[in-house]
């Protein structure tokens, strides 16, 4: 069967919190904004860009691309799989017939963040900066630490307003999705900026953010409702001691911060959950926690199960427990179908998505660690000990 084509090489932009400049998030790298005189010169002309499209109308997958294939073949939700889904009428024929088209953005405006998650790192967060610059210099085997030292610069770096103008010009009536990523979106005054010069160009484009959730002001939620068409996704992996470990800031004010969102968005928001050696077995709490807020609130809120820890490495699902694997499978076969019937199954994906995670962490449970492995866990584990100044295995059965 012919690979079908992605919609995001032909059709997509992205550019990452670091300043990659690429079809698509979950692609590597292409070119770095600053190797760019122009966004929209470079794709539309660049000719290095134009052969590697060419490339993905044939059967051979792009170097950069070859996640997708590989994310599909462990029975993950890869981007390509996305793409496909939200935009089946973009086959080879369309593409050909809207060359210029950009269906997709997916833009951060930088690594600016208020928040140090522990599966992150300073290409997308400030706040991890020194402690990754300090790892470089002083660890010989930082290697172990999926940092991404070679990847980008150790420094900050954002988007300036022009740049932001060449990519809203890219914007036409055929424009369906904008995803506004990080850093942390809604901790950024361009958000607004660059939602407005969007919307100049096209009023009915979608406009999709992932936000860490501690950053529901009345002034922000203000402007978030004279969007017309909004979703807005809210990260919150755990509760309590697991969700100040994975995110950093005080579970309390992330409470606070739903409830001021529950009480005042007008909009439907999204509760997504990474996957994690940390919270392998959390499912159930975070369940009736979200639950509880729905029927308090009287908001029917979806829960998406989207991503698993691959990078680094060393936290992922594989490094739990089999006893909590096991336990974290039993939890998500018990929210199968929404038990408390609380809005999560209102999403399409909501089952699909819980039916794949239980098989990938079937494949954890069934995988033997190298002790090597094993050993780089507890180096990995113990560095961001140090890093946060405590450690969740005091407070949890880890």
């Amino acid at each position: 069967m012919a690979k079908p084509i992605c919609s995001a090489v032909q059709h997509g932009l992205a550019i990452t919190a670091y300043g990659a400049v690429n079809p698509c998030c979950a692609s590597g790298d292409f070119k770095h904004i600053t190797e760019i005189d122009n966004i929209v010169d470079y794709v539309r002309n660049n000719k290095e860009l134009q052969d590697k499209r060419a490339i993905e109308y044939t059967d051979e997958w792009l170097p950069e691309c070859t996640g997708c294939d590989s994310k599909s073949q462990k029975g993950l939700i890869s981007r390509k799989d996305k793409m496909l889904n939200w935009f089946p009428f973009a086959d080879e024929q369309w593409s050909l017939e809207n060359k210029d088209t950009y269906i997709h953005m997916d833009i951060s405006f930088g690594n600016t963040c208020s928040q140090q998650c522990i599966m992150c790192n300073s290409n997308f967060s400030s706040k991890w900066l020194k402690y990754d610059l300090e790892l470089n210099e002083s660890n010989e085997n930082r290697k172990n630490f999926a940092r991404n030292f070679n990847i980008m610069a150790l420094k900050n770096w954002s988007l300036n307003y022009e740049q932001l103008d060449q990519i809203a010009s890219l914007v036409s009536n055929d424009t369906r999705m904008i995803e506004i990523k990080g850093g942390e979106p809604l901790y950024d005054k361009r958000f607004n900026y660059f939602v407005q010069a969007v919307l100049q160009r096209n009023p009915n484009v979608k406009i999709s953010t992932n936000t860490n959730g501690i950053h529901f002001s009345k002034k922000t939620i203000d402007m978030l409702n004279t969007i017309n068409k909004l979703n807005v996704d809210i990260s919150y992996d755990g509760t309590e001691k697991v969700y100040e470990w994975i995110r950093s800031s005080k579970w309390d004010m992330a409470v606070e911060n739903y409830k001021r969102c529950l009480s005042h968005l007008r909009h439907r928001p999204t509760l997504n959950y990474t996957t994690m050696m940390y919270n392998v077995d959390h499912f159930w709490t975070f369940y009736n926690w979200a639950a509880d807020m729905s029927e308090k609130y009287d908001r029917r809120v979806p829960l998406h199960f989207t991503q698993v820890v691959t990078a680094p490495k060393h936290i992922g699902p594989a490094f739990a427990s089999k006893d909590r694997i096991k336990n974290g499978i039993s939890q998500l076969e018990m929210m199968y179908d929404d038990p408390r019937d609380a809005g999560a199954s209102d999403s399409a994906i909501y089952k699909p998505r819980i039916k794949n995670l239980i098989a990938f962490l079937q494949k954890c449970y069934d995988q033997k660690l190298e002790s090597k492995e094993s050993e780089r866990h507890v180096e990995v584990h113990d560095w961001l000990t140090k890093v946060r100044g405590w450690d969740i295995k005091d407070y949890a059965n880890m």
